[in-house]
């Protein structure tokens, strides 16, 4: 009873802070920022977050960001913050959900920029698709939270004392060890071996960023970590020096008092300058702060909250989207269709909900009417919404719509490489179908090109083969109605060759070739060496060597992981350590960023 009297409590506080305080929001292209802080700070702190965004992407060698605008929550003061906070020692933090990403700030002093920046810096990682150890994403973070706009320009590389104190006093870690420390090491995890790691992690980069020797390759040493090279070999492979050579460089680098920052340009669109600024209603950020109940899973509070909202302002989008999430988080898919079926009903204009709602609908009742439904609202909502557009031509390809799969796939003018495989593949089977054998070819070789793994190409092939046979087929009717020739047979009739048909139909692919792969998921794949699998209850977890690192994958239930394999598809699910053996793991990222688990385990190929 005292617990529940706690938890009523907690939720009554909710209500009188968002009418207690003046909150407004501001938006640009890339941005939605909430604070109680004031106008004035709130328009320098979205300022400061877009400068940020597009310094990323003029020197990152991975262009993608997020697709939707990141959601930043700047409170005023601590006391406001807490009910919030993720833990004691945290100012900002980085998180999300299925529906967006959040930055999530105490206040917007300047002291917290860096702390922001830092996380911000993480959620650009994740989204570019870059593979990194932990010592590059922290060094990388850290490099970058030193950022301080200078007009046009951004300045980068200031010292942050507190990690020069650290490698004034301790112990260096040597380069072998700093670079293959992953996400179980005492020294990404213990406080007391943390404090070297972050600062020797963040010199390091600050070398290979910003010294005139390292700098130049930086985004090919960056690159090559990726693709699952060791630092080593990424080195010697990007610029031809040997670790010995680096770690005298390094060495050097930081006893020689040349820690110097750096100014680069920064680029902004006019809209990306002008923030919009409004005052949200008592119900927008009423909800907007039970959602980051949810971001940061304290589910219980955010369900008593949103319910509250539903019964005070009913047939509001916003409440049935927000409990439509709410129940997926907690794998209640039906209950989550409902919620969304309603919110579209009560006239929604989030593009992102229509779409997660269509791909529910799909996976529930294949060709199902309300799916299409919910993609056309989301692409009228925003129509440059790729994925969108990509699921619903594949829709389109499943039902046989040959003509509005074409029209819908070929407005994708800017797609993801790893969406460049569904897309032309897709276009290639609509032309396949409408006999448009030279546009059909063409594509199937562009999905060729972009395939991502054995079975995709496997897929591509197979599409090449039947375009060729239709042509044959297609060569072979045609030769039928011509004019006869004077060749006969011994009958005195010309003879006319019958015509087979080919037996192959091209492989759709509207169909995903992992029954396990949840609507919505993003699916990301690596190759490594598995080397233990650890039980803890009713769950598991593998851990795979990649490059240098070490990633864990979480196996929720065992019968719910796609394995490949070449001879006999059996995999003994045994704890304990393995003979190390050689994976292809596709994975879905897992959406709290504190836990060491890289993500959920979907397939694994060995």
């Amino acid at each position: 009873m005292k617990s529940r009297n706690w938890v009523a409590t907690f939720l009554l506080s909710l209500s009188p802070l968002a009418a207690a305080d003046q909150w407004i929001k501001l938006t640009t292209p890339h941005f939605e920022l909430y604070t109680s802080a004031g106008e004035k700070k709130g328009r320098e702190a979205i300022l400061y977050f877009e400068q940020v965004r597009s310094f990323f992407l003029q020197s990152s060698p991975s262009k993608r960001v997020p697709e939707f605008p990141v959601r930043i929550i700047a409170f005023k003061s601590e006391k406001q913050y807490k009910p919030y906070s993720i833990n004691e020692g945290a100012t900002a933090y980085f998180t999300k959900t299925r529906m967006r990403d959040y930055i999530v700030m105490e206040d917007i002093s300047a002291e917290h920029y860096p702390v922001a920046i830092h996380e911000y810096t993480h959620l650009v990682v994740e989204h570019s698709g870059l593979n990194i150890p932990p010592w590059l994403n922290e060094g990388w973070a850290e490099l970058y939270s030193t950022l301080k706009p200078r007009g046009d320009k951004a300045m980068i590389g200031d010292l942050i004392p507190g990690r020069v104190q650290v490698l004034l006093n301790e112990k260096w870690l040597d380069l072998a060890t700093l670079t293959t420390v992953d996400h179980s090491s005492p020294y990404y995890n213990e406080k007391n071996k943390m404090g070297i790691f972050y600062a020797e992690s963040w010199a390091l980069v600050h070398m290979l960023y910003l010294s005139p020797v390292y700098g130049p390759y930086f985004g090919k040493i960056v690159t090559g970590i990726a693709n699952g090279q060791t630092f080593a070999a990424a080195v010697q492979a990007a610029m031809g020096r040997q670790p010995a050579d680096v770690w005298k460089d390094f060495q050097m680098y930081l006893h020689g008092n040349r820690l110097l920052g750096a100014l680069f340009d920064v680029h902004l669109q006019k809209s990306d300058e002008e923030a919009a600024v409004s005052t949200p209603s008592e119900l927008e950020v009423d909800s907007t702060l039970a959602d980051l109940l949810m971001a940061t899973r304290r589910f219980d509070q955010a369900k008593q909250e949103f319910e509250r909202l539903a019964r005070e302002n009913p047939g509001k989008p916003e409440v049935e989207e927000s409990l439509g999430y709410l129940m997926w988080h907690q794998r209640d898919e039906n209950a989550a269709r409902q919620h969304f079926a309603k919110a579209l009903a009560a006239g929604t204009n989030n593009a992102r909900m229509c779409y997660d709602y269509a791909m529910l609908e799909r996976r529930a009742e294949p060709g199902s009417q309300a799916a299409s439904d919910a993609f056309e609202r989301a692409l009228a909502i925003k129509p440059d919404y790729t994925e969108a557009r990509l699921q619903f031509g594949l829709l389109k390809l499943q039902a046989k719509q040959w003509a509005a799969a074409v029209g819908i796939l070929g407005q994708i003018h800017n797609v993801k490489e790893d969406q460049a495989f569904w897309l032309f593949s897709g276009l290639a089977h609509a032309y396949a179908n409408l006999n448009e054998r030279d546009k059909a070819k063409d594509n199937a070789e562009k999905a060729k090109k972009y395939a991502k793994s054995g079975e995709q190409t496997a897929r591509a092939d197979e599409l090449l083969r039947y375009i060729d046979a239709r042509k044959r087929y297609d060569e072979t009717i045609e030769a039928r109605t011509r004019p006869p020739s004077s060749e006969t047979t011994d009958t005195g009739k010309p003879h006319l060759q019958r015509a087979a048909p080919p037996e192959t139909t091209p492989p759709d692919p509207s169909q995903h070739s992992n029954p396990f792969v949840h609507p919505g998921e993003e699916v990301k794949r690596v190759e490594g060496v598995a080397t233990h699998l650890e039980c803890d209850g009713k769950k598991a977890t593998l851990r795979v060597s990649v490059g240098a690192a070490t990633m864990l994958f979480a196996i929720d239930d065992p019968k719910q992981v796609l394995l490949k394999h070449r001879g006999q598809a059996e995999f003994d699910f045994s704890c304990g350590p393995q003979k190390p053996f050689g994976v292809a793991v596709e994975y879905v990222p897992e959406p709290d960023k504190r836990k060491p688990v890289a993500g959920v385990l979907r397939a694994l190929e060995f």
